[in-house]
């Protein structure tokens, strides 16, 4: 390859996907030579990053590295404030580390009004072990995570591994950004100046999310369960993913139709919700206020008549038009429960195998 060619000498090839945990999955291969690297080069291509096919290959120097630290700048959703992460332990999952390791990571809640200060980047360089010239890169490191986290409206910002090189350097030797969904427009010229994979062109979560936007799906979240879980609005969304875990289930794949829904969105949100693999059952909960639910029976028995499935569909149907609604899935050979305690305890038992 031209590109190990340029660097003349070992190299480091990481498949360019839009998800994380390349390394686990073979995504990222360590080459001596040009044609050695060629050969890998087709095996990363061929190889899927969490069901996302690599599009390009990034080739890199490779470093001499003497350890690994992470430093990251995230959301805590509970207190509702950003969190500064620091860890001497880089390369793994910083929830790993959290978990099996709490006494190498070192954290910090941040004041929004207050942002995050030098004095405070430093403190979390020493809690994880640093001195001297590495805890002053380590904190100016930090600082500037905390800088792109602020600016542009992220999720998730963080360096792992950060490396750290023989001579002391510390260098980032992969990150991640992530935006919130709902920030595009005020970051837009930001994005526009990023060469971006079209999610037409990927294989997995990029691809799912565009498609279930065009299909007119308001929210479309993945998860690691094997649950399918559809809902007609935020609250009966929130209660059904509260009990599915209360009953010891695991949701795959959320998605939330909004207040006014269609036979056609019912369809449409079924078509994206069923396009996710390993899924065990699809849990329904729709409350007819706006919503009609002979309108929702329809779309859901239009769905199963256009395209077959094995996944079991329970649902919880109840308000307006429940009786026609009722009366659709039972024709359609659609279970439907009254209350949604029961339908939840049996959808989880139906993914649990029971």
């Amino acid at each position: 390859m031209e590109a190990a060619k340029k660097l003349a000498g070992p190299v480091v090839l990481k498949a360019q996907v839009l998800v994380g945990g390349r390394g686990l999955a073979g995504g990222i291969k360590f080459g001596e030579d040009s044609e050695e690297v060629g050969k890998l080069a087709s095996q990363v291509l061929d190889t899927p990053v969490k069901d996302e096919r690599p599009s390009a290959l990034l080739v890199e120097q490779r470093l001499e590295v003497t350890r690994e630290l992470y430093a990251g700048v995230t959301y805590d959703y509970r207190q509702k404030r950003p969190v500064v992460l620091a860890s001497s332990r880089g390369g793994v999952d910083i929830e790993t580390v959290a978990r099996e390791n709490p006494a190498d990571m070192a954290e910090t809640r941040i004041d929004p009004f207050k942002g995050f200060n030098c004095y405070q980047a430093r403190e979390l360089a020493a809690e994880i072990q640093l001195t001297g010239n590495e805890l002053v890169q380590y904190s100016n490191i930090l600082s500037a995570l905390w800088n792109v986290f602020r600016k542009h409206d992220a999720e998730l910002v963080e360096a792992n591994p950060l490396a750290v090189l023989p001579e002391g350097k510390l260098v980032a030797l992969d990150a991640k950004m992530s935006l919130d969904d709902k920030s595009v427009a005020r970051q837009s010229s930001m994005l526009n100046r990023i060469g971006r994979i079209p999610p037409s062109q990927t294989e997995g979560l990029e691809a799912r999310r565009a498609r279930a936007k065009e299909l007119g799906i308001p929210t479309y979240i993945e998860m690691q369960g094997n649950m399918g879980i559809v809902a007609d609005g935020a609250g009966s969304g929130m209660l059904t993913l509260d009990l599915v875990t209360d009953y010891g289930g695991k949701t795959r794949v959320y998605c939330e139709m909004g207040g006014e829904t269609t036979a056609e969105l019912m369809e449409n949100t079924l078509l994206a919700a069923l396009a996710v693999k390993d899924l065990r059952v699809v849990l329904i909960n729709l409350i007819g206020g706006l919503n009609l639910m002979d309108e929702m029976a329809k779309g859901i028995t239009s769905y199963l008549r256009k395209h077959p499935t094995k996944v079991p569909i329970i649902v919880r149907m109840s308000g307006t038009n429940q009786d026609e609604g009722r009366r659709i899935l039972t024709a359609g050979g659609i279970r439907w429960f009254d209350s949604l305690d029961e339908a939840v305890e049996k959808a989880v038992g139906v993914s649990r195998g029971h």
